[in-house]
């Protein structure tokens, strides 16, 4: 089993945007099917311009690469996503030797991006591993914040954003933990999503989100699959346990997530991991693992590029291309 990851930089959207949506449209219309309706292009529009008034320029063109299709307008804006098969992850924030968000990515290599995107939206530069054309699974923005998202383990559904675009939006806006915790307080979410966001001190927030509930937003440096008064699933509690138990210590956990104990292989079960991400809060840069193999990125040096991953059950991925 083989996923190819892509490198792309491209400041505002142009070519690489245009071309992801056009090979997203048949996604987007049949994952919108299972929808009660499509949110109406100019709702959608307007519900960008209310939460996320920042991205409007950005979802403007985008919209305009999409044309009249309601079903991949909607989701470029992130807007009322039907349910679709969660992904796991695990993620743990780190403050020595320097600050590092560590975290895994659990899920089929089918049903990811694999795009690992630099961009200059609005005005700020960001990082990160591109999902949906618009939106980021996780990132590190120039102002040395670094964001990841997991499931939250209980399948809930309402209005409001994809996950996903709100990770994209919280490192196009947000300078420090303060404006992140507001971004995340702010916007509703559709699913049951954490978010752990860590600054270049290495201080670290976690935020449970639910379209039934109150956001929850602790200073906490670990994120699994659960949250709060739910009694969670056994993969879910005892990776919690392992990364949260780790020594404080970015050299060490690396080894344990991208070729130990928290490297799931499970991926007929949509539950393998298809990569670890090291991101750097303090210089902007991401190194991201398969296994023993690499591939380093930043915001300040940005290699355009592919990488080919084999994936076998038994062993740590690794590059083959």
């Amino acid at each position: 089993m083989e996923k190819l990851f892509r490198a792309v930089d491209e400041p505002v959207p142009g070519p690489f945007a245009r071309r992801a949506i056009e090979e997203s449209r048949e996604f987007a219309r049949g994952w919108y099917a299972r929808a009660e309706r499509i949110p109406d292009p100019d709702a959608c529009r307007r519900r960008v311009a209310q939460d996320m008034p920042e991205m409007l320029p950005v979802f403007d063109d985008l919209a305009e690469f999409a044309g009249d299709d309601a079903a991949m307008v909607a989701a470029l804006a992130g807007i009322d996503p039907p349910p679709l098969i969660p992904a796991g992850c695990t993620v743990r924030a780190l403050s020595r030797p320097l600050a590092t968000l560590l975290r895994n990515y659990d899920f089929h290599p089918d049903a990811t991006s694999g795009v690992i995107l630099r961009t200059n939206w609005a005005g700020t530069g960001v990082l990160g591993m591109g999902e949906g054309v618009s939106g980021l699974l996780d990132g590190v923005n120039e102002h040395g914040l670094a964001a990841a998202m997991t499931f939250g383990g209980r399948h809930v559904y309402g209005s409001g954003f994809g996950i996903i675009l709100i990770v994209r939006y919280l490192l196009q806006v947000a300078r420090d933990l303060k404006d992140a915790a507001e971004v995340l307080a702010r916007l509703p979410c559709a699913w049951a999503h954490n978010v752990v966001v860590q600054d270049p001190t290495g201080k670290a927030i976690r935020a449970e989100l639910a379209p039934d509930r109150a956001p929850s937003i602790v200073e906490v440096d670990a994120a699994t699959n659960h949250q709060a008064n739910v009694v969670p699933a056994e993969s879910s509690r005892w990776r919690f346990e392992t990364a949260g138990g780790l020594p404080d210590d970015a050299d060490m956990a690396r080894t344990i997530f991208s070729r130990g104990r928290l490297c799931l292989d499970d991926f007929e079960g949509w539950l393998g991991t298809l990569y670890t991400a090291e991101y750097r809060p303090p210089d902007g840069s991401v190194r991201f693992h398969w296994g023993a193999d690499s591939w380093e990125q930043s915001l300040d040096r940005f290699e355009e590029g592919t990488r080919r991953v084999a994936y076998r059950v038994g062993a740590a991925p690794q590059i083959v291309a």
